[in-house]
């Protein structure tokens, strides 16, 4: 899709907008359309159609599986007491629950609780399945209510899912093909082509590109003997827009009504742990087809999250709030809880730490109004604890160590069965006679079993034998074809085989104990070497048969799910280990709610190593209904959650306005997701020369606006020394891996200014600037940074004047007034500045004063020069910055005053300067204020950081004072090829 194709539909505008999660293996869509809100008469839409299905299917079982600890007797005796009552045969009493008359629905449930008999037994045994049925009904997430659309991308397969396998069918505006078509168009283009027509294919279909995303990687692509070189932010760009494209389809496929328009507003998710280059691409990008409304905060694990507590509330906000708050630790009328998100999908894993904080904020009813039936307004903020993650960390890691594990145990086999004349193969003999290593052979032979045990254990990539085993075991069956082309469909071959052997070998193991196993049959294996031109004569074509068991399968993939695991174990630790050593850990803050989401989470094997690591851990309680994974939803949940919170920050509103419907009883809910972006989910490290590293953002930090014309949240450091070479790493945890951010290229800097080291090392400053989204600005300047003041004040020197005779802020070279902190119990020096002192005595706290300039204090290190725009552009003078103020009184004033002595009296009293009101600009996050003071005796209000004195020129750090903004160089995002399947060499 391009933007001309694009705007051609926008004569109107779509009242809503899309979520996109374009996934490394998977892909979906979320819409949100107001069009129309579907009014629930008994439950939402989803939760009835739940509802009725467990009820027909519990109803249609015979009594061993219904109510296993209840008589056969029982359970017939009250099936054929609901059918009599209900007027229908027993054996056709599931019909009720299936038809579309809702009154006969109710009915039946109704009298589910009327014929429950006389035994208390039987009764328990029934309400316990029914709580069961109900529990499960009311998690069902509620969608259609919520005006959320999941998009059947696939509509041949009527699925929301569509794998994210790209085939290039068009090079003029880059059109592609997606999912099943492009994965079947490949196979058949494999199947038929040559050797030249192979290289075509390598180019033309892309298994997904998302994993290379970040990286200056281009390719040559041939469609249709037209060659043109694509690279893979084009090809990604045209994924997005082709998920658009299907979106738009089935829009109008559909049986169901939509708004009409262009969609313009889209909100696209990213890997938790995507560098900085990702994430600044990927709103440019979507906005390059036509969009000019992108959305990029909601990264993978925290869409995850609010969609899973979405559904923790069921779409009932009167019940599901009250059963939220008895899962929490309460603190006044504060509840919360902290949630651990672990995300294994098929290519990344993501993780979220995230503090869930529900506070009741119902308005106050002043004894005039009335409270109605008494609806309550509750507020929950969610606060981002800690992220962390791998791009190459999923289920096609695993799919890759079974693929290696089947491909040595293939080679293994064929060999052992050469050795001992039950297959006879002139390659393959020549092979053992002159190839192979002589780790595999004994007495001339090869020794059975002795390529597939280099292979076949936990981390077997240190042993020096496993690049000899792979090696040994491509000459057998090639499927390297990154120089080999003609071997491609080797490869794919085996690479389903090795995803079918996945899921059946990650399924549970049956209650008798057996191990499950997969094998590759006779015809199977034929089939590998007749792509690979391997003949052979077998004995007994009925014993070649190569057979893996779900124990080798722990052994392939127990290390990187593991990792996955320890991962999300060192973000939990790091973050909940009390910051006082003395305090037992076991008595600490604790996850409370572990959600499990991709698809990987359903190997049993991922289980069974969460509970090994989360048992023994003391942050975490180990509670098996508090670990919340749903199967249908692993990979729905991160375009639904982005797209419902995003719906949450849109819709939201003053709690004042919501009074008449809690006058109705209706608890209101307002999620904070602003607040998500509030503060730092990493460290960022400065590499020094010695291996301890310098910490320059730590985790938590919290973020402001720094003035009012930010549109995000940012933090900066204090003035630091700048270095030849700056190197910034992000590591998500303490003892967590260091991961290269970016640098900045000090000495290209020297050698423009033309400084020399020392003096370059010993005058220029450095200051980091980090935003929500993780991007670094570095600020530099030449000795002490000069401030830009460009708003108007307040004259302290003629109330100065007017009171002592004198208007002398400077005495000795020295500025009279400094700056303090709140100190309640100091005594007050003559010319001390102070705000709240009405408000202090207003509730007899005197001395509970806000001090800002203290004086006689010595201050000239804390000097600051000025630059002015405004009160007729004065010569440069000099001035102090306050601290942070406290919050404004209601008024939005803050009064400031000075402290003086009466000469007569020697008694100390307040004499007001004036007031300054909080600067008029919507805040989007929170900002600290701050006031100025000159040596002209002006006080001046600022919203955030006092702006520096700037220019755009890097020639101006020759000029003291001045600033000069620089990005730091972004670090591409680095492929492992030992990791990425699809690169061609396995």
């Amino acid at each position: 899709m391009n933007s001309s194709q694009l705007n051609s539909e926008q004569q109107k505008r779509f009242p809503g907008w899309l979520a996109v999660d374009f996934g490394t293996s998977n892909s979906t869509v979320t819409l949100f359309d107001p069009i129309e809100v579907p009014i629930a008469e008994v439950l939402p839409r989803e939760q009835e159609m739940r509802l009725r299905d467990r009820m027909a299917q519990w109803l249609n079982s015979p009594a061993g599986i219904a109510l296993p600890d209840v008589s056969a007797s029982d359970w017939d005796k009250f099936i054929a007491d609901i059918s009599k009552n209900l007027e229908i045969e027993p054996s056709r009493l599931s019909e009720v629950f299936e038809s579309d008359n809702r009154e006969r629905f109710l009915e039946a449930i109704r009298q589910i609780e009327l014929c429950l008999g006389t035994s208390d037994r039987f009764r328990r045994a029934v309400s316990k399945k029914l709580y069961q049925i109900y529990h499960e009904v009311f998690r069902v997430p509620t969608l259609e209510s919520q005006n959320l659309i999941p998009v059947v991308l696939d509509i041949d397969r009527r699925s929301t899912e569509i794998k994210s396998e790209l085939e290039i069918s068009r090079l003029s505006a880059l059109q592609l093909k997606m999912g099943r078509e492009a994965s079947d168009n490949r196979k058949k283009a494999i199947a038929q082509g040559t050797s030249s027509a192979l290289k075509e294919i390598i180019s033309r279909f892309h298994h997904s590109p998302k994993r290379y995303f970040g990286q200056d990687r281009s390719f040559p692509v041939i469609v249709d003997e037209d060659e043109e070189t694509i690279n893979v932010n084009q090809l990604i760009q045209a994924a997005w827009g082709h998920l658009i494209e299907l979106t738009q389809d089935y829009r109008q496929r559909a049986r169901r009504k939509f708004s009409e328009g262009g969609f313009l507003s889209a909100v696209v998710t990213y890997p938790t742990v995507a560098p900085p280059v990702v994430r600044k691409e990927v709103r440019e990008l979507v906005e390059q087809l036509g969009l000019d409304d992108v959305q990029t905060a909601y990264d993978e694990a925290v869409s995850v999250a609010i969609f899973f507590l979405w559904r923790e509330f069921g779409g009932n906000l009167n019940i599901g709030i009250e059963s939220f708050k008895t899962r929490c630790r309460q603190e006044g009328n504060k509840w919360s809880q902290n949630v651990l998100v672990l995300d294994i999908g098929g290519g990344t894993t993501d993780l979220a730490l995230i503090e869930l904080t529900l506070e009741d904020k119902t308005p106050f009813f002043a004894d005039n109004e009335d409270r109605g039936l008494g609806g309550r307004y509750y507020k929950l903020t969610p606060k981002l604890l800690g992220s962390s993650g791998h791009l190459q960390l999923g289920g096609e890691l695993i799919t890759l160590r079974i693929f290696r594990l089947l491909k040595v145990a293939i080679a293994d086999f064929l060999l052992t069965a050469v050795s001992t004349g039950d297959l006879s193969s002139d390659k393959l003999e020549d092979l053992i006679n002159s190839e192979l290593n002589e780790r595999f052979l004994e007495n001339g032979q090869f020794k059975s079993g002795s390529i597939l045990k280099c292979v076949d254990k936990e981390n077997p990539e240190g042993d020096a034998a496993y690049k000899d085993a792979l090696d040994t075991a491509e000459k057998v069956l090639p499927t390297r074809w990154q120089q080999a082309p003609q071997r491609l469909q080797t490869f794919y071959t085996l690479w389903d085989h090795a995803e079918t052997a996945k899921i059946k070998l990650g399924q549970k193991t049956p209650e008798d104990g057996s191990i499950l196993t997969f094998s590759l049959s006779e015809q199977q294996i034929y089939e590998l070497l007749v792509q690979s031109a391997i003949k052979y004569q077998a004995k007994d074509t009925s014993s070649i048969c190569v057979t893996i068991d779900s124990q080798q399968f722990d052994r392939a993939a127990s290390s990187a799910i593991k990792e996955a695991i320890g991962i999300a174990k060192g973000l939990m630790d790091s973050r909940l280990r009390p910051e006082d050593t003395k305090v037992d850990s076991w008595n600490s803050h604790k996850v409370d709610w572990l959600i499990l989401s991709g698809k990987t989470c359903n190997l049993d094997l991922v289980q069974r190593h969460i509970y090994q690591e989360f048992s023994k851990s003391p942050y975490f309680v180990w509670n098996p209904e508090r670990i919340t994974f749903v199967l249908e939803f692993t990979k729905l949940a991160t375009s639904a959650g982005a797209c419902y919170a995003e719906k949450l920050r849109r819709l939201r509103f003053d709690p004042e306005e919501s009074k008449g419907l809690l006058r109705k009883g209706a608890n209101q809910l307002e999620i904070d997701v602003k607040n998500l972006f509030y503060y730092l989910p990493c460290n960022f490290k400065r590499k020094t020369q010695s291996n301890e590293l310098l910490t320059i953002f730590k985790a938590g930090q919290e973020l402001y606006q720094l003035g009012a014309d930010e549109s995000v949240a940012k933090v900066r450091t204090e003035w630091q020394g700048i270095q030849l070479t700056n190197i910034i790493y992000r590591q998500d945890y303490e003892d967590g891996d260091l991961r290269l951010w970016g640098s900045f290229d000090g000495k290209t800097l020297m050698e423009k200014l033309g400084l020399s080291e020392p003096d370059f090392l010993k005058k220029i400053k450095v200051q980091f600037e980090i935003d929500q989204t993780l991007q670094f600005s570095v600020l530099l300047c030449q000795g002490n940074p000069h401030y830009l003041i460009d708003v108007s004040g307040i004259d302290v020197n003629s109330v100065i004047s007017a009171a002592s005779g004198t208007s002398a802020l400077f005495a000795d070279g020295k500025l009279k007034w400094n700056i303090a902190v709140e100190r309640p119990h100091k005594d007050l020096n003559d010319g001390d500045i102070a705000i709240n002192v009405i408000e202090s005595a207003t509730v007899d706290q005197p001395d509970a004063y806000h001090l800002v300039f203290e004086a006689d204090k010595d201050v000239s290190k804390s000097l600051q020069e000025f630059h002015y725009l405004r009160d007729g552009s004065p010569e440069p003078g000099t001035g102090l910055i306050s601290n942070p103020l406290p919050p404004f009184p209601k008024n939005g004033q803050h009064t400031f005053y000075v402290v003086q002595t009466d000469a007569q009296t020697n008694t100390k009293k307040w004499i007001r300067i004036g007031a300054l009101s909080k600067p008029d600009f919507a805040t989007d996050y929170p900002c600290q204020y701050r006031v100025s003071i000159d040596n002209y005796g002006i006080l001046r209000m600022h919203a955030g950081e006092v702006p520096y004195w700037t220019s755009s020129d890097q020639k101006c750090l020759k000029q003291e004072g001045c600033v000069y903004r620089a990005e730091l160089e972004l670090q591409p995002n680095e492929v492992d090829k030992e990791r990425d399947p699809f690169c061609g060499i396995h």
